[in-house]
């Protein structure tokens, strides 16, 4: 193997170190890598899985080298859509290497094609059940206000038998040493991506990382600080807004809306309530508008009706 790759998490931040004799070093707030993976769109890559699987086939058989080069190729695509895939272009890489430089010859355990066709669906899998774990141990909205460690239990005494839904932790390739002259931590030396999917999930449960679905998004995302936030800060158009801004707008919109639709309704209802007091009226009457007023107040705040068209039920009756 003539790569390196690493992982550790530091001063809430988490690290990745990789390369070849030129190493390269990218560090990302805690948390970031494992929401990334859990919503990247695995199956809009499966085509391209799938064609480095047969190209694959077709360089077992012909042995000519542009079947490798359309794997490097695509490995090159894939990389920029997540940091973990710069441990599968490497650790390729060095298996084609290899291949090369054994001319081809018996090359079915080096480069085990199915490895890659089946990378999307596996993703998918851990995806489901990262979030089904999230949603029983660490979402603070759907999680039972117990320890961690006790929820953790529960649950896998419950449903750790269920592989195909239930997370599986797996032994990790782990060192503890020194990373610079103020850290000493433990490292993950993965040796596929799947390493570091379990290595930053245990990392959330160890940490009791609380996480919350982003009431703008529907995603899940990492709390930090306050654990009243509501928002995420995943960025949702080209202009650079984030939920997070877009999230607080909305809500002040809301709000000014249903501060809107009570001031005309308190309005409304004064009026009437003074038409008792004049006799143009009697309480029966005004007792039933004010409950008929009632429901469709709570139509506008609903959505259900405009504001204008509120007020106009008002006016008219």
């Amino acid at each position: 193997m003539r790569y390196t790759y690493k992982v550790w998490v530091a001063d809430g931040k988490e690290y990745f170190e990789y390369g070849n004799e030129q190493k390269k070093k990218k560090d990302l707030p805690f948390g970031t890598s494992l929401m990334e993976l859990l919503y990247l769109d695995v199956w809009a890559y499966g085509d391209l899985f799938d064609g480095m699987g047969k190209a694959i086939m077709e360089l077992y058989s012909s042995k000519e080298q542009r079947y490798a080069d359309e794997v490097l190729a695509a490995l090159d695509t894939i990389v920029p859509q997540h940091i973990y895939f710069e441990l599968l272009r490497l650790e390729w890489r060095d298996r084609l290497e290899q291949a090369k430089r054994q001319n081809y010859e018996s090359i079915a355990g080096l480069l085990p094609r199915k490895e890659l066709t089946h990378i999307s669906s596996n993703l998918h899998t851990m995806q489901e059940q990262i979030k089904t774990l999230f949603s029983h141990v660490l979402d603070l909205d759907t999680s039972p206000k117990e320890p961690v460690q006790k929820k953790m239990v529960r649950y896998y005494n419950y449903r750790g038998d269920d592989q195909l839904n239930t997370f599986q932790f797996q032994p990790q390739p782990m060192s503890f040493e020194v990373i610079d002259r103020k850290t000493f931590t433990e490292v993950l030396y993965p040796k596929n991506i799947y390493d570091m999917i379990d290595y930053f999930v245990r990392e959330f449960v160890k940490r009791e990382q609380s996480v919350r679905i982003c009431k703008n998004c529907g995603k899940y995302f990492a709390l930090s600080g306050r654990s009243d936030a509501e928002y995420c800060s995943r960025p949702i158009d080209d202009k650079g807004r984030t939920c997070r801004g877009v999230g607080s707008i909305k809500a002040w919109t809301e709000k000014r809306k249903d501060d809107d639709v009570f001031k005309v309704y308190r309005r409304e209802y004064k009026k009437r309530f003074g038409w008792i007091r004049a006799g143009k009226i009697e309480q029966e009457e005004f007792y039933a508008w004010s409950e008929k007023a009632r429901e469709q107040k709570a139509k506008c705040n609903a959505g259900e009706i405009s504001l204008q068209e509120f007020v106009r039920w008002l006016t008219n009756s």
